[in-house]
């Protein structure tokens, strides 16, 4: 069958802008290596995607075909200088990571079944009397998932194993041994899968059927070795907002000389005011008479007069007013991932833990919709938010009920379809989203990204400081960047599991960054008791961006093929600095991304647990010369 749609064109265009190697590296300044023969394959977070297949350059000395990236004395990632790689980049080996940006969720699957088939794009819901067609199987086009320059090697899709999953959620939790770490998993009909593409052009379709009885995958530890899940790197999730409109008037917003917003200055928002969209409390830029939660230094509702603020209340700065952000109606869309996306846990699991806060008598249905609705958050499924929306407040702009007639909130796939949602034109005025920080400016390579959003902080509301200040060059709040990503990480409370433990289940779960809680010991902060809330979301460190994650590797503790595993391991050492010398060229490209490399205290516990000879928890390959993490697997990941 031959391919329809928007695949094929990405695959003809991708065949067509083949270059030589020679030719391509004389163009791009690429470090010279030998082409990669063998490939690292992994697939997910779309969050993530960006920032790995540019990690995956650099280890390799060379870009793959049509992904856009270059190397570059330009490079400086304090600038930053997206699209761009340091020239110091330098061959290892011949070894070269391929990556599909298919999502969080999908990533989860491929990575619990082993089967590198379920990576694909799309999604989907279990059906169990018809058959679920996908019209878009592929991962998303950019970055590409197959290397037109080198398509003897990595030219065909799906890949032939599954060596690491990311997600920007964790893992669910699993108790050893009486318990399994299960997902759903769907059989592709027809079963060649493998024939989606070859040497960058399609041989099949864009639409697969998958069969209609669900199946449930079973992690298999005896063959795999223990799961592990490692965060990658410290993530700050923007809030990019689409501000052109002649209706705004944003007094907090900041400009530069040149008139164009600074990073962060698009619009600066309360805890109370993103709750309240996030709510669907407030659905208009105009509203100046909704009351919202909000707290002051005390813990006490504040209070405009003797009543609740409104939700304008913030729209100060360079004036003393505070009159509505639009001067008529604009409606407030918000625009979120429709797909399975660990960007939506980061969200969500701040909301669940901050929102119910400010509403501990639920007069603004807080505790309803993040505490005991029908769907527990936090979650990777956006959808589950709007469910207990609707069944605290009925149904609105936050759903498509046929009989409203009030703008919808809209869905899109992946960090790219959310960037492009928001948008930058005047006709998606008003929206509002969530990605990570390389899909907003000044880190993203699309010079059409828009702009993002500073965000109050904890420190700052028990502090006092409710509302943005009058400065004309840099936002009061917060603003999401590598360094105030690091500061929310920086919480004394926020500590990596120990070097030992007494079962495999407690270390698995305590790398779970947002299940780190604060202790029942925790004072209050600022007149609010935040034992048993997670410690990310709450943090009151100093300059702490709030809306603050990770991404995880999620890796098996037993590879069975030798030369893969090795080559995964080897990978590993570099890219958490723990060879002589550490190299810090993953620590540029990661903050040329928007993005923080883990802090000391995280990445040496990591490397003394997983990466160090002797350890018990050691990642290992079978025959290897250590073997910790294979002690009991009867075959390895990926022989």
């Amino acid at each position: 069958m031959k391919l329809q749609s928007t695949t094929r064109r990405f695959l003809d265009t991708a065949s067509v802008l083949v270059l030589s190697t020679a030719a391509f590296l004389a163009s791009s300044g690429t470090p010279a290596s030998a082409q990669a023969t063998n490939g690292i394959y992994a697939g997910g977070s779309t969050l993530a995607s960006e920032a790995f297949r540019q990690i995956f350059d650099c280890y390799t000395g060379s870009t793959v075909g049509n992904d856009h990236f270059t190397f570059s004395s330009g490079f400086n990632q304090n600038t930053p200088t997206p699209g761009l790689l340091p020239t110091t980049c330098t061959v290892t080996s011949t070894v070269q990571g391929m990556y599909a940006g298919v999502g969080s969720g999908n990533g989860v699957r491929g990575y619990i079944s082993n089967r590198a088939e379920q990576w694909y794009g799309g999604t989907l819901t279990p059906n169990t009397t018809t058959d679920i067609s996908i019209s878009t199987p592929f991962p998303s086009g950019q970055p590409p998932f197959v290397d037109s320059s080198n398509s003897t090697n990595f030219g065909s899709y799906p890949y032939p194993r599954v060596d690491i999953g990311l997600s920007d959620a964790p893992l669910p939790s699993i108790q050893f041994p009486t318990s399994t770490l299960t997902t759903i998993a769907f059989s592709l009909n027809p079963s060649t899968a493998g024939a989606w593409a070859s040497g960058g052009v399609t041989t099949s379709t864009t639409q697969i059927t998958l069969q209609s009885t669900t199946q449930q995958v079973t992690y298999n530890a005896g063959s795999w070795g223990n799961p592990v899940q490692l965060p990658a790197f410290e993530v700050p999730v923007a809030i990019p907002v689409n501000v052109n409109s002649s209706l705004f008037t944003i007094n907090s917003q900041i400009k530069n000389a040149s008139g164009n917003i600074v990073q962060g200055g698009a619009i600066q928002l309360t805890e109370g005011q993103l709750c309240a969209i996030f709510s669907g409390l407030v659905t208009d830029w105009s509203d100046n008479a909704t009351q919202i939660a909000e707290l002051d230094k005390t813990g006490v509702q504040l209070v405009s007069g003797s009543a609740p603020v409104l939700f304008n209340h913030a729209n100060v700065g360079s004036v003393t007013t505070s009159g509505p952000y639009a001067s008529a109606s604009l409606p407030i869309t918000v625009v979120y991932r429709s797909d399975g996306s660990g960007t939506s846990f980061i969200l969500t699991n701040y909301l669940a833990n901050v929102c119910p806060l400010l509403d501990s008598s639920n007069a603004y249905q807080y505790q309803s919709i993040f505490v005991s609705g029908p769907k527990k958050l936090p979650s990777t499924s956006f959808s589950d938010l709007i469910t207990n929306i609707v069944a605290a407040r009925g149904n609105g702009p936050w759903n498509t009920p046929s009989t409203s007639t009030a703008p919808h909130w809209i869905g899109a796939t992946g960090s790219g379809g959310v960037q492009a949602a928001v948008g930058v034109t005047a006709t998606q005025a008003g929206n509002i989203g969530y990605v990570s920080n390389d899909f907003v400016q000044p880190y993203a390579v699309n010079t059409q990204a828009p702009v993002a959003a500073s965000l109050q902080d904890e420190a700052q509301r028990i502090a006092g400081t409710y509302v943005p200040g009058t400065s004309t060059t840099a936002p009061t709040f917060i603003v999401p960047t590598p360094t105030s990503a690091n500061n929310a990480w920086a919480d004394s409370a926020l500590t990596p599991p120990p070097t030992t433990t007494s079962t495999t289940q407690t270390y698995f779960e305590n790398w779970n960054v947002y299940g780190i809680n604060y202790p029942a010991t925790e004072a209050s902060h600022g007149g609010v008791a935040v034992a048993g809330h997670s410690v990310l979301a709450l943090t009151n460190h100093a300059s702490a961006y709030p809306l603050s994650g990770t991404t995880y590797l999620m890796l098996y503790s037993c590879y069975g093929n030798a030369t893969n595993g090795a080559d995964v391991i080897t990978l590993l050492n570099w890219y958490y600095q723990n060879t002589t010398p550490a190299d810090t060229k993953v620590k540029n490209i990661l903050a040329n991304n928007g993005f923080s490399q883990l802090n000391t205290t995280w990445l040496g516990r990591l490397q003394n647990v997983y990466l160090k000879a002797g350890s018990s928890f050691q990642i290992a390959t079978i025959g290897g010369s250590s073997t910790n993490g294979c002690t009991g697997v009867t075959g390895g990941a990926n022989p």
